[in-house]
């Protein structure tokens, strides 16, 4: 595994927490799917963290 990966997985994990905060603060910015796809895709992203931040 490249040694930035956990890098990357950090920061597309907090981009994908910021906009899901901003479809939850602005109701109707966006369809019911992807407020579900983004909030079903938080975790899985931190856990990628996680994982790649143990050797």
């Amino acid at each position: 595994m490249l040694p930035g990966m956990k890098t990357v997985y950090l920061l597309l994990t907090l981009a994908t927490a910021a906009l899901l905060l901003l479809f939850l603060l602005r109701p109707g910015a966006a369809r019911a799917a992807a407020v579900w796809g983004l909030a079903a895709l938080l975790p899985l992203l931190a856990a990628m963290v996680v994982a790649l931040g143990h050797p």
